[in-house]
């Protein structure tokens, strides 16, 4: 059964229309690439929000989106986990049976669809197939035992193997611990089989440089959601930052991953600057252009304390950090240096926001898999998963490669 469409006044966000200031004249401000958007899935009660979006094509064609109803703030309502499918390029969605894991992560490897995720309780690294675009699935198998947390970001494909890292939970709380690992899957082996699997030892939180700081906020200095991708060889993780409660925004940190094929080795290098840092960010590699992409969240104005608590009196979640009504497309050619490709979807409203992004390259378009706060309380507790069309957005990328 579809879920229900958007209507026509649906299709963009309240209030997002882009329009000049009164005092701006016949000043004409850029549109967004694709704002308009198709409705994937909706909260079924205010008790829960949409998280953790992710999108595959699938081997028989069409493809999968998948996405969490988590618990909104306040609320105890059951958190599930769920997937639905499109075969008209995603013009309409058909809701798949929903799969008992905390997260997953879907990707297709030798025509045959997997999902990498963790499991409830415990929250182990699960594997699982489905050999019917989605439709069903095999029981997951435990391949990496212990408290992990999939919050689906980029992973990497290199050495024959496949790359993603964790971040690690407290087994008994499930709680951050400051902790990320890298988990490796031997492309030539059955997935399935544990075997077939390694994991580095963890690698903790290095802690925020006090020059980092501005110490508006004396708490939430962290990293999470960490994102693999491999360039010239060379493999890396590259994590969100929380700092000063996201008053200092646009930095990541960057871990150096080892693999001698039996010792998988994760260190902390460096901070470094990265747009959108403070937010998730979900970072891909397209071979065509030879770039990755990415889209991020830009705050515009993170700082200003009381700026914050008029936002906060009016229901906006967290610090003025926080902001996430502006999802920008950035391309990079070594995953550290990025470009801004241009704005993929925006609100002028503080409380809606496009964010938690999923990309995907179609062909000559980049597909984009938003979780959207329209009607939600807040820009944090969102209350649809929606997905974007950018047409041909290898065409906003300048020439970044060098002639040798």
């Amino acid at each position: 059964m579809n879920p229900p469409q958007a209507s026509a006044d649906e299709q963009n966000i309240r209030a997002s229309s882009v329009h000049a200031r009164p005092d701006a004249g016949a000043t004409q401000y850029a549109k967004p690439l694709a704002q308009e958007y198709v409705v994937v899935a909706r909260v079924p009660s205010p008790g829960l929000r949409t998280d953790d979006c992710a999108l595959t094509h699938l081997p028989g064609g069409g493809l999968l989106a998948t996405f969490t109803f988590r618990q909104a703030r306040g609320s105890k309502l059951k958190e599930s986990f769920h997937l639905a499918r499109s075969r008209d390029n995603g013009q309409t969605w058909e809701r798949l049976p929903p799969l008992d894991v905390e997260d997953g992560m879907p990707f297709v490897h030798n025509g045959k669809l997997y999902l990498l995720g963790n499991g409830r309780s415990p929250m182990d690294i699960v594997v699982t197939r489905s050999d019917d675009d989605g439709q069903t699935w095999l029981k997951p198998v435990p391949v990496i035992k212990g408290c992990y947390w999939n919050a689906p970001t980029g992973y990497a494909i290199a050495n024959g193997h496949l790359y993603r890292a964790f971040d690690v939970r407290d087994p008994k709380t499930r709680a951050w611990v400051g902790a990320h690992a890298v988990v490796a899957g031997d492309l030539s082996r059955d997935l399935l089989d544990p075997a077939s699997w390694r994991v580095s030892k963890p690698v903790r939180f290095p802690g925020i440089p006090e020059t980092l700081k501005r110490n508006l906020h004396k708490r939430d200095n962290r990293w999470l959601e960490p994102n693999v991708v491999s360039f010239r060889g060379k493999l890396h993780v590259l994590s969100r930052v929380r700092i000063d409660r996201l008053a200092t925004a646009n930095m990541c940190a960057v871990c150096d991953v080892k693999d001698d094929g039996k010792n998988l080795d994760c260190r902390f290098v460096q901070f470094h600057p990265m747009p959108g840092g403070q937010c998730k960010f979900f970072i891909i590699h397209d071979k065509v252009s030879d770039l990755f992409w990415s889209p991020v969240n830009l705050p515009t104005n993170t700082q200003d304390v009381a700026w914050g608590k008029k936002l906060v009196a009016k229901g906006f979640r967290q610090t003025p950090g926080n902001e996430r009504r502006f999802l920008m497309l950035m391309y990079s050619l070594d995953a550290l240096n990025w470009f801004q490709a241009g704005c993929i979807a925006m609100s002028t409203n503080p409380l809606q926001s496009f964010h938690y992004a999923a990309p995907l390259v179609d062909g000559d378009d980049l597909l984009i898999l938003s979780r959207t706060s329209r009607d939600a309380p807040d820009q944090h507790d969102s209350d649809l998963v929606t997905f974007h069309r950018v047409k041909n957005f290898r065409r906003l990328a300048l020439k970044l490669h060098p002639e040798m």
